[in-house]
């Protein structure tokens, strides 16, 4: 946990000292946040990125993680959904919706968005554990 709160200061003085529109360091500084449970830090950071990079699917797929982790499911869905626009075969953004969907209840939805991460994960080799690709 202390290399995340290193890394977290050395990226905070990277976008204090050098250009301030530095997507990578945004990026890389949400995740830190992310992995240390500071997940509306992560949000704000990954808004920054995909202001900037609408179509960047780490960016969208990483905060809709952050999203779900803070019970913001609404949100969590829109970020996977925008995901899955950019990316249809994107197996973890639909097994993610589908974990969002089920955990407001839409029960049909989230056995859809579960049989097409399925689906594209064996078309795609299989093997995927399916962790929701937690990159948060």
């Amino acid at each position: 946990m202390e290399r995340y709160d290193r890394a977290i200061d050395d990226y905070t003085n990277e976008l204090r000292f050098g250009p301030t529109n530095n997507v990578k360091a945004f990026n890389n500084r949400a995740y830190c946040y992310a992995k240390l449970g500071q997940y509306q830090d992560a949000i704000k950071d990954y808004t920054r990125v995909i202001s900037q990079d609408a179509e960047n699917i780490h960016a969208l797929h990483n905060r809709g993680i952050s999203y779900e982790r803070l019970a913001m499911y609404k949100e969590a869905i829109r970020d996977f959904s925008r995901v899955i626009e950019i990316d249809p075969d994107n197996a973890n953004a639909y097994f993610n919706r589908g974990c969002c969907y089920d955990s407001v209840g839409e029960l049909d939805l989230a056995i859809s968005d579960y049989s097409v991460a399925l689906e594209l994960d064996m078309r795609n080799g299989g093997g995927s554990n399916n962790n929701g690709g937690d990159d948060a």
